[in-house]
């Protein structure tokens, strides 16, 4: 009698640690465990899937914790669709295409974002809230996975260079003459897992880039002129569904799918913008 009575007192306490851990309190663990990001400024650029070469880009400023749309625009990825890459968090997804240097992908995820750059003096960028650097004749971004400055922009010294592959930042096309530099696959850099990855100017809506994320220039600028390093800004870049997959986690704005029409800049015929106008 004695032992049945001790075994069910142990079963008890068993069950009793079970449901409500050492502390005596029940165990609640969300189903989604939320997550801040702890930014000011957040750019979502959304896709129709991960082979989808087209997107659009919602920029959101935080107002009393809540996330308020400012613009949004058109906007071409990789010409073969997003790679999950290398960004701030892991993502939770068990399908989808890995980022891979060479693979026409633009990397999926969270990311920080780096210094912006461009043709102009560093004088007549002024007005940009980001560090700026001029992308000289002799800055260059290096994709050679083997070098020990992959996935940097530095300035070409054939002399002392353990580099063989790598990209001119001024280049003879507009594609460079504004933009921001991703900070995907850094700190450290993982050979192989893409580098160079940057916003800048699109050659038009119907043509995809070789990673990056590219759209029209009046849209960069006016993109330029909102970011501010001081906010922490974030690029949240995913396929529709895994976006709706993570928005609760980490605190990101809902967005309506339905509305397809995207804006572009009031622009009368052979007007051109300068960086000023905004």
């Amino acid at each position: 009698m004695q032992n049945g009575v001790s075994r069910l007192f142990f079963l008890t306490c068993f069950l009793f640690v079970l449901c409500f851990g050492s502390n005596g309190q029940a165990q609640n663990t969300p189903k989604h465990e939320r997550k801040s990001l702890r930014s000011g400024q957040l750019m979502a650029v959304v896709t129709d899937g991960w082979d989808s070469l087209r997107g659009t880009l919602y920029c959101y400023s935080k107002q009393h914790r809540h996330w308020k749309l400012k613009f949004r625009n058109a906007v071409v990825v990789g010409s073969t669709g997003l790679g999950i890459g290398d960004g701030i968090i892991k993502l939770p997804f068990q399908s989808g295409p890995i980022k891979k240097e060479g693979d026409k992908r633009s990397p999926a995820g969270i990311f920080t974002i780096g210094t912006a750059f461009g043709y102009a003096d560093k004088k007549d960028a002024l007005w940009i809230k980001n560090r700026y650097i001029k992308a000289t004749d002799t800055l260059i971004c290096v994709d050679d996975s083997h070098s020990t400055r992959y996935n940097t922009l530095v300035n070409n010294n054939a002399a002392t260079s353990d580099y063989n592959s790598f990209e001119y930042m001024h280049r003879k096309d507009n594609y460079y003459k504004w933009g921001l530099f991703i900070n995907h696959n850094s700190n450290p850099a993982v050979p192989g897992d893409g580098s160079c990855i940057f916003m800048h100017i699109w050659e038009n809506e119907n043509v995809g880039t070789v990673g990056c994320t590219a759209m029209q220039e009046e849209n960069l600028l006016r993109v330029l002129h909102w970011i501010n390093a001081r906010k922490n800004p974030l690029l949240v870049q995913l396929p529709k569904a895994e976006y709706a997959m993570l928005r609760q986690s980490y605190h990101l704005p809902a967005i309506n799918f339905s509305e397809k029409k995207v804006t572009f800049i009031n622009q009368k015929p052979g007007q051109v913008l300068h960086p000023g106008t905004f």
